[in-house]
């Protein structure tokens, strides 16, 4: 397999402290040094050589790993000298020991990917270079890649446009003569990419897995969670995920799921109906929860992702996040319905973030009917506007996902047997 360069020369600024006295490398995630774990996932990927390019403090990392022995690894290092010499320059400088053909990888980035699958998609496009993508919708930073499924058609890193749904997943593969016509000592990898990109010398590849990086305090978090899970027995994954559950559903806002219950009473009293709203897991849930406000809660419900037809004629029409507004004006949602919502995030405009959530709710309130929701994370957008809203507590960043579509279904079956709510025994609690 080809050599991997792994960059990191620069300051890390963004993790303030713990970068001043350690390289970024060096900083303990999950009871050891992040490069440990790097080159441990390199090495069962099938890689055999590492040329470190390294810069600040980064004497500390070859104390460290020395000549790779010990993670099955041949390694090397290049050092930037006096001088920073950028991630583009890092490469170029490196290219003695790096060979005619390389994948290069960010320092601060864990990514679990099949780099022999990469690879041989790189010898196949015949380009000068490869750029792998990630599908991101400006979810974990800001998307920065069009891409069609097959060829890289534009990159940038500022000049972005509403079609970059992708972004540069950090890990890349390159033939050394891209470097030929770089002439300084200092320049971007990011420039090179945007070059090559409009050369239409790029090819691309999408995985689909997401990345974990330490590049800020937030992905130090997650990245740490990600590899304490990955590190686990099985019998220690089952034993903290459930206690987990245990402490989740401890920590619930009762008095939030009190308050949705009065709002839908009220609803039902007054033939208020309602809407719920969820996208992948959501959806599943809004399906589920819709027979159950229907046949035990006696309320008139619908999921707008149940009628598929109608979702994906909108969708193609009108565009994926106008769908549940325009379906929540054809169903002329008025005063004394209410909407709920199953997210995981909540919605977030901003970020680009289940938009179509966000757009439903905006209808929702233009109209004054109520919002409720169960979602995790920090609530997004559904908790900034509802009228009662369960926020699932993150206890293990990993599992926000698992752990907030699981308590949707405890909350919503807790609401609809709620004697408040409830209007038919089910079978099973009405046989005697």
């Amino acid at each position: 397999m080809l050599p991997v360069a792994i960059l990191a020369g620069g300051l890390a600024t963004r993790l303030g402290a713990v970068t001043r006295s350690v390289p970024k490398l060096m900083v303990e995630v999950a009871g050891e040094p992040f490069v440990a774990h790097q080159l441990r996932l390199l090495q069962k990927a099938g890689v055999e050589r590492v040329v470190f390019c390294l810069g600040h403090l980064g004497e500390q990392v070859q104390a460290f790993v020395g000549d790779g022995g010990r993670f099955g690894l041949e390694v090397v290092y290049s050092f930037d000298g006096d001088k920073l010499r950028g991630t583009g320059g890092a490469v170029k400088h490196a290219l003695s020991v790096l060979g005619p053909a390389f994948f290069v990888l960010y320092g601060d980035s864990y990514l679990d990917v099949c780099y022999a699958a990469i690879e041989q998609a790189f010898v196949r496009s015949a380009k000068p270079a490869l750029m792998t993508v990630f599908r991101n919708e400006d979810r974990w930073d800001a998307s920065n890649v069009q891409f069609d499924g097959n060829c890289l058609i534009r990159y940038s890193k500022t000049d972005r446009s509403p079609e970059m749904l992708h972004i540069d997943y950090g890990l890349g593969v390159f033939r050394a003569g891209v470097f030929d016509d770089w002439r300084a000592d200092k320049f971007d990898l990011a420039d090179v990419y945007m070059v090559l990109a409009d050369q239409d010398e790029l090819a691309g590849y999408e995985v689909f897995r997401r990345f974990y990086e330490i590049g800020s305090p937030g992905g130090l978090e997650e990245t740490a969670a990600y590899l304490q899970a990955q590190r686990m027995s099985v019998t220690e994954f089952t034993r903290t995920y459930y206690e987990d559950v245990a402490k989740i559903a401890a920590a619930i806002d009762q008095a939030q799921i009190e308050r949705m219950v009065d709002i839908l009473v009220e609803a039902r009293s007054k033939g208020g109906r309602l809407f719920i709203l969820g996208v992948g897991g959501g959806a599943g849930n809004a399906g589920h929860a819709v027979n159950d406000f229907r046949k035990i809660a006696g309320m008139e419900s619908y999921a707008p992702t149940d009628n598929v037809s109608e979702l994906t004629a909108r969708t193609n029409d009108d565009g994926w996040n106008s769908v549940f507004a325009n379906w929540l004006k054809g169903s002329r949602i008025r005063a004394g319905d209410v909407v709920m919502v199953f997210s995981v995030g909540g919605g977030d405009a901003e970020r680009n973030v289940s938009v179509n959530i966000v757009e439903g709710l905006k209808v929702a309130r233009s109209v004054a009917a109520k919002v409720i929701g169960v979602v995790g994370r920090d609530g997004g957008y559904t908790r900034q506007v509802a009228d009662a809203c369960v926020v699932v507590p993150t206890l293990n960043p990993a599992n926000v996902t698992p752990h907030t579509e699981a308590f949707q279904a405890v909350v919503w079956h807790g609401i609809v047997t709620h004697p408040k709510l409830l209007a038919n025994a089910m079978k099973w609690e009405s046989m005697r």
